[in-house]
């Protein structure tokens, strides 16, 4: 049970939240620059390469402690 309390806290809550600033992110360069929405790709390639390294580093360390 706690490893399935430290993969909750340590990875799934973590990528939701990233998740959920990306797609704040997008819809307000839709809204304030459409034109220029294209550059959502960006902080979407930041969280998206942030939640992979971490998740990987939190995956490490889980399965180390058995």
């Amino acid at each position: 049970m706690k490893k399935r309390m430290n993969i909750i806290l340590n990875m799934v809550i973590p990528t939701v939240a990233g998740y959920a600033t990306f797609f704040l992110l997008f819809y307000l360069y839709q809204k304030l620059l459409f034109e220029y929405r294209w550059l959502a790709v960006i902080p979407l390639a930041i969280v998206t390469g942030y939640m992979i390294v971490e998740n990987r580093r939190e995956w490490k360390v889980l399965t180390k402690q058995g």
